[in-house]
Parts: structure tokens; sequence; C-alpha cells
């Protein structure tokens, strides 16, 4: 009974949200809520709710279980499209549409784990999220050139594994009876997943890397594809390669993802979005101050040199700031399954090494990540202090507090608290000595 009162309560909460949007409209917006059942004793008690949008500001929102085992979120969501509930290890994915509330309940005892999905667009989210887990394996097989292969053998490669997968896709459909609405975003799916495995190709020179964004398979200006939420990332590729491209793209949705996925740099007039209120978003000067103090205290496990001590009911920063003094710190927060942050760890060892006798302190912050991978590979990287966080509910507050929307992220602390990252180089990056330098007033 005290479930069915509480799923009454959550009920009424929603209508309460929908009944008082006159003072604010909600329909900029969505309401996920869910009940995580059974959790383990060591089990996560928080959910990461990712809107899945390629500008910075995407909200990537850390949602705390109660003690019942429900939570309730409202995010923001300028458009329909697929987005993701994730509670380790499933990634849950879903489509709503702005004003939409999505419910999930998880038995968190199962193996594997279980879920289920009611709210807006229930039967569709029910075949979709059970149909795109399933089918994700499949993407682990698809074998592509180098991406500097020729851009007519890359494609005919690329075309041939579309089609096998496609094949398994399509068996897929007709075994489970999927909706053709289903089938339809997972024909989406299915190019775009092989796409984002893509998005490094250079070819033999920058026209062939063009040609290959935006090869006719792709379907660049159907504006159905910016329904799934893999197809953004492919905009974002084109984008960061060729941002005059968006240029000749005329007005429209696709095109406001463009001008996200560039960001700033490119900001354009407001007229020039097919959305303004998305415009608003993206641009908006309104950020939120990164509140270090709203860390909570957790098990981490620091490698200092070749030693490894084991800390309990710690802050990690605060940590730092007891056992260094009030030293500016610059933050590399990486996972070790993450290429491309072990690639920016290997190839600035020279950076490091030449800050080692500053005030400057170099420290990494491991998140999402496996102990055994971490101690293989923490002692290969030196002149840094490692924090590892084995915690999942302390890493997913830590990706709430910093923001955190990929691996690796960067920022730098000042002595003064003041947290700086949109201006912070990359680890590998040629800007990151004089950086540094300029912290040091050198």
């Amino acid at each position: 009974m005290k479930y069915f009162a509480r799923l009454a309560l959550l009920s009424a909460l929603i209508s309460f949200l929908g009944a008082n949007a006159e003072t604010k409209s909600f329909t900029d917006s969505i309401t996920v809520s869910g009940r995580i059942t059974n959790i383990p004793e060591k089990g996560s008690r928080t959910i990461i709710i990712n809107e899945c949008d390629t500008y910075k500001k995407n909200e990537r929102r850390i949602v705390d279980i109660d003690s019942s085992g429900f939570f309730c979120e409202r995010i923001p969501f300028s458009s329909a499209h697929t987005f993701t509930i994730n509670y380790r290890p499933i990634y849950i994915n879903a489509f709503a549409e702005p004003g939409d509330s999505i419910h999930v309940d998880v038995d968190a005892s199962a193996s594997p784990i279980e879920y289920r999905l009611s709210g807006d667009h229930a039967s569709f989210n029910e075949q979709y999220s059970h149909a795109f887990e399933n089918l994700a394996p499949v993407y682990s097989n698809v074998k592509l050139l180098p991406d500097t292969a020729a851009l007519d053998d890359y494609m005919r490669t690329f075309k041939k594994e579309a089609a096998k997968t496609q094949a398994i896709v399509d068996e897929y459909v007709k075994q489970h009876s999927i909706s053709d609405e289903v089938a339809a975003f997972l024909r989406i799916d299915n190019i775009y997943i092989i796409a984002n495995q893509a998005l490094e190709f250079t070819g033999k020179n920058k026209d062939e890397q063009l040609r290959f964004f935006t090869d006719p398979i792709f379907d660049l200006f159907n504006e159905e594809n910016a329904k799934v939420m893999m197809f953004p990332y492919h905009l974002k590729g084109l984008c960061f390669q060729f941002p005059e491209y968006v240029e000749t793209v005329p007005k429209s949705h696709i095109r406001d993802l463009m001008y996200a996925a560039i960001g700033k740099e490119g900001q354009p007039p407001r007229e020039n979005f097919s959305d303004p209120a998305y415009y608003d978003r993206i641009y908006s000067t309104d950020n939120k101050k990164i509140n270090i103090g709203a860390i909570k205290p957790g098990e981490i496990i620091v490698m200092e040199g070749d030693s490894i001590t084991k800390l309990i009911n710690q802050y990690p920063l605060e940590w730092i700031s007891k056992q260094y003094g009030n030293r500016p710190v610059y933050l590399d927060i990486s996972a070790t399954w993450c290429g491309s942050c072990l690639n920016a760890l290997a190839t600035s060892e020279s950076v490091r090494d030449h800050f080692k006798n500053s005030d400057i302190l170099f420290v990494i912050l491991w998140l999402k990540s496996n102990i055994k991978s971490w101690e293989k590979i923490a002692p290969t990287i030196h002149n840094a202090i490692h924090i590892f966080i084995p915690d999942d509910d302390m890493s997913n507050h830590l990706i709430g507090v910093f923001k955190i929307h990929s691996f690796p992220s960067y920022f730098f602390l000042n002595p003064d608290g003041s947290v700086l990252h949109d201006e912070v180089p990359r680890f590998n990056h040629s800007d990151l000595p004089e950086f540094l330098k300029s912290k040091l007033n050198l």
C-alpha cells in the first residue's frame, strides 16, 4: 500500500507542476520520475539524466534516490528527441517532447537489471529502449578502415557495414513485431551509431573529409533525424572541422543544431535561429557557478609517487588543500576506459615535468573507472597526484558539480577559490604551457 500511496503522491506532484505552469511554462522541459527497487546494500543511490544535446550547456542532471527508491526531476528540453537515464550499469534510452512526463521502474536485484517505462510515449519507449539495448552489441563488430583511407574505399566499407547491421535490425524488427515508428528510429540509429565511430575521418585531404560528412547516406537535412540523439554528434563532427559550412544551410532546426555544435566561437545573430528560445539557452550568460562545497564526502584512494593510501569520509579537493596548502591546481577529470584521456596524459609528460617544481599541482581525478585498470595506468603517469573515486554515487555527484559532459574535462582551481573551465587548455594542447605560466605570473 505504501508504494501505491507514494506513486499517487508522485503523480499528484507531476499534475501540480503542470497545473501551475501559468507562472512559468514547463513546455521547455520534461519531468523524469521513477522508482528503483531492491537496491543492494552498496548499490548506487543516484541516477544520471542526460539531455543528449551537443551544445556546452547540455543538461546532465545527477539525481539522488530517496530512502524509498523514488526520484523526480524536471530538466530543460528544447525539442523532441531521445535522451538517456543512467542507473549504473544500464543506460535507458527514451523519447520525449517538451512538456512530457516519463516514468521508469527499475528492479536493481535482477541480473541483468530490469526496467519498465511508462508515462508519455509509453508503448514507443518500451519497445525502443529495449530494442536499442538489445541491438547495441551488434555495433561492436563494425570494422571500418583507418581514418586516413581514401574516401571511396572508406565509404565502400562504411556502406557495407551499415547494410550488414541494418539487416540485423530488420530481422529484429520482424521477430519482435516492432512498430513502424520505432523501426524508423532504429534505422536512423543504425547509420549514426556507425557514423559516430568515424568522426575522426580525415581522408586524403579536407575535400574528402567534407564529402564524407555530407555524403547522401547521412540525409543531413531530414529533420526526422534530429529526433535521435546520435544524429547531432555527426553534425558536431562536421561543424568542428568546417564551422563555415553552417552558413550554407537553410534556416531550420538542423542549422540550429549546427550552430549549437560550434558554440560561442561562431555566435550568430539571434534572428538566424529558427527557434529563438533555443538560441537563448545556448548563448545565455547566466552561468551557474561551480560549487565545490556541494561535493559530498566519501572514500577516496590517493596515489602520490609510489604511495597508495585509502582515505575514508574525505572531500577529495579539500584533502588536496589541507595536504598541499593553498596552491593552484590543474585538474584533469578522466576515466580509465577513455582512450583520449590516456592519450592526453601520455603525451603531456613533458609539461608536467617542466612545472613539477612550480606551485602548480597536477591532480588527476579518476571517475567511473575500474580499480585494477587504474592500478596499472596511474603509475605510468608521472608528476601528478592521482585520486581514484571508487564510489559510483560520489562519481556522479562530482560529474554534477563540475557539469561534466565528456571525459577528459579540465579545470583550473585558483588559490582564491574560483574555478576556471572554458578557457583551460587540454592536457596535450600547445597553449597549455603559456596558460600555466600566466597563472604563475612568469
